[in-house]
């Protein structure tokens, strides 16, 4: 399994121009995620929200740890800035 590379998203412009969204945040850590393996993201979804997966800025913390753990998150990739 690929690790994620966290950390170096929280630097790219698109995640730091939503600073002030949570739910553009979300959207954009969702599309790193689907272009890292969409197939395994849709897979996670579909297991966390069985109807329609909710904005990004209602999924809560433990949500969004279990999804990063599934994609391939490490013990390094928890700390967001």
């Amino acid at each position: 399994m690929t690790v994620l590379d966290l950390d170096s998203w929280w630097d790219e412009l698109g995640y730091r121009a939503g600073q002030g969204s949570f739910s553009e945040k979300g959207k954009f850590i969702l599309g790193k995620l689907e272009a890292h393996d969409a197939a395994k993201l849709k897979d996670v979804l579909g297991d966390l929200y069985r109807d329609a997966v909710p904005d990004p800025m209602d999924i809560a913390k433990f949500e969004w740890e279990a999804i990063l753990r599934f994609m391939g998150a490490d013990a390094r990739d928890r700390g967001e800035r």
